[in-house]
């Protein structure tokens, strides 16, 4: 492993096992507050913070746009929009319908996204063009909810609104097993494509002149990325940013764009964001920040600096 990468890792290591002792009321080890309440919760970390910086690297490979991710091309919105719809549809069915129909109205809305997307690309559309249909999506993706939400039961509404929130602690202890089956089903394909992604990095040219099979990598990148945002919105609500800035802070710590080296640093970005994340909610308990909120103080400024050092960076 890379040392910078290794660097990474330990960090990880060191802010899940913080999370796992210290909590809102202190430093605690009663084995059930640990077990049942912050052992998902890092774990969750982890994984969701690591699938949406890695999608939002395949959609900044995939579309050749530094500025692409989940939540500026409208993808996190379509989810949030299918996901809806079904909670305020689903009304009298079984608890187990309901959840399986929100995981797969979860990952139809971000992939019907992705479709609308590539038929802009095809049609092509340019780079600035492309974050303002995102923009546009994200747009109709609201009002569209906002309709639903009006024309729901209160009960409805108030259980849209704690998901739409935005959090990391929605995923219980039952819940576990089938999230990360989920997220391992959206993370382990990526490994066995890296040097056809790694191709298509340079150039979607230069990757049809080395053999790799155009349409399927395509079909690689929208299905894989497609998972992953579902996965993460559906457990998390819409989470912001880290898909955006994870990719650019690795390519800016690593100084590489190799794949097998920027992967792993992608992954382990995503989730020190997310562990982050959680941290400052967890050492500021009286103040009640949502995710997304924390998420913004510290992806706007990145963003922008990026945008200031966009010659000097790499795309």
């Amino acid at each position: 492993m890379n040392s910078k990468n290794l660097l990474l890792f330990i960090f990880v290591l060191l802010l899940m096992s913080f999370l796992l002792v210290y909590g809102e009321t202190g430093l605690n080890l009663n084995s059930t507050l640990v077990w049942q309440l912050r052992l998902p919760k890092v774990i969750v970390c982890l994984l969701a913070g690591g699938m949406l910086a890695i999608s939002g690297l395949l959609m900044q490979i995939f579309f050749q746009n530094p500025l692409a991710g989940p939540d500026t091309l409208g993808v996190s919105s379509g989810s949030s929009l299918f996901v809806a719809f079904w909670m305020m549809a689903s009304v009298g069915f079984s608890q187990t319908i309901t959840d399986w129909g929100m995981s797969v109205m979860s990952f139809v809305g971000a992939l019907a996204v992705f479709c609308l997307l590539l038929f802009f690309i095809h049609k092509k559309m340019s780079r600035i063009s492309l974050i303002i249909t995102g923009l546009l999506i994200s747009s109709f993706t609201s009002s569209g909810i906002s309709v639903l939400v009006n024309m729901s039961q209160t009960l409805q509404v108030k259980n849209y609104l704690a998901w739409s929130m935005g959090s990391f602690r929605n995923v219980t202890i039952g819940e576990m097993p089938k999230f990360i089956f989920l997220s391992l089903v959206s993370i382990v394909p990526v490994l066995f494509f890296l040097k056809s992604i790694n191709q298509y990095l340079l150039s979607e040219s230069y990757a049809k002149s080395m053999g790799v099979n155009i349409l399927r990598t395509r079909i690689l990148f929208i299905t894989i990325a497609a998972m992953q945002i579902s996965v993460v919105t559906l457990f998390c609500g819409p989470i912001g940013f880290i898909g955006i800035i994870s990719p650019h802070l690795a390519r800016l710590i690593l100084k590489k764009s190799q794949l097998k080296i920027l992967f792993p640093a992608v992954f382990f970005i995503g989730a020190i964001l997310a562990l982050i994340t959680e941290l400052f909610i967890v050492l500021t308990p009286g103040w009640s920040l949502p995710v997304n909120a924390i998420l913004g103080l510290i992806g706007a400024p990145v963003i922008v600096t990026y945008l200031y050092h966009q010659k000097e960076w790499s795309v």
